[in-house]
């Protein structure tokens, strides 16, 4: 379970450095998945059009910081859970934005090599829900 916990920190090195080769390479051929952008699910060919826009302002820093909620191994499957905040911050280091998602990744080790199989990234909603 750290082995898998520390591909979700290299998948987030790959994104502060704009790095979508290496990225690309964390996720098994056949991944589907239901990522945090757009409106439905994905597979391997698209999962690396969020990361430029992330860095489309030039004049902010983007970074961010995990928080390893659970993870669960079977057999030779491991799910991660985690949350992340997304972080913009200016020439003066001033944060300017910040957004907070959730994620679940499901990992299995192929030829050696943990990839991703399948996941889910949605914005985490910081509002509580009333019921009336």
């Amino acid at each position: 379970e750290m082995e898998v916990w520390r591909m979700e920190e290299r998948y987030w090195e790959y994104v502060q450095k704009v790095d979508t080769v290496a990225y690309k390479m964390l996720w098994h051929d056949d991944f589907v998945g239901y990522p945090s952008f757009g409106d439905g699910v994905s597979n391997k060919s698209k999962i690396t059009i969020w990361i430029p826009e992330l860095h489309q302002d030039t004049s902010l820093t983007f970074s961010y910081k995990l928080y390893k909620k659970a993870t669960n191994a079977i057999d030779d499957v491991v799910i991660v859970f985690y949350d992340t905040d997304e972080i913009w911050t200016d020439k003066a280091n001033k944060v300017v934005r910040k957004e907070t998602y959730k994620f679940t990744h499901t990992w299995r080790k192929q030829d050696g090599q943990w990839v991703i199989l399948g996941g889910m990234g949605a914005n985490k909603n910081q509002d509580v829900l009333s019921i009336k």
